[in-house]
């Protein structure tokens, strides 16, 4: 049985990068990223999922921390990528670029 992470590589494909932009590598692997979280009652679906590397998820953890707003543009972009059901298009990679340039200001 595929879990929820293999199922959200298989809807949107992978192409060397994650939804924040961070390269795949071995010693950066794919995650699951709830986008309504666990604790507010988000369910382990695909439907509120996305795919984050290991340093982008933590990298979104201090967002979160430190800017709630910058935060929830980066969850609405994951939320429009996971309901296209395809791999993030190119209206998907530029709001990408943008947001990670307000990220690393």
């Amino acid at each position: 049985m595929k879990s929820v992470l293999e199922k959200l590589i298989e809807r949107h494909g992978t192409y060397g990068t994650d939804w924040m932009g961070f390269t795949i590598s071995r010693k950066n692997p794919l995650t699951y990223h709830h986008i309504q979280k666990n604790c507010h009652k988000g369910k382990r679906t695909i439907e509120n999922g996305a795919l984050l590397t290991k340093r982008a998820h933590r990298f979104l953890n201090c967002i979160e921390k430190d800017d709630q707003e910058l935060y929830e543009e980066w969850n609405a972009l994951f939320k429009d990528i996971n309901d296209s059901e395809l791999p993030p298009n190119e209206g998907h990679l530029q709001k990408i670029k943008t947001l990670r340039e307000k990220s690393f200001d």
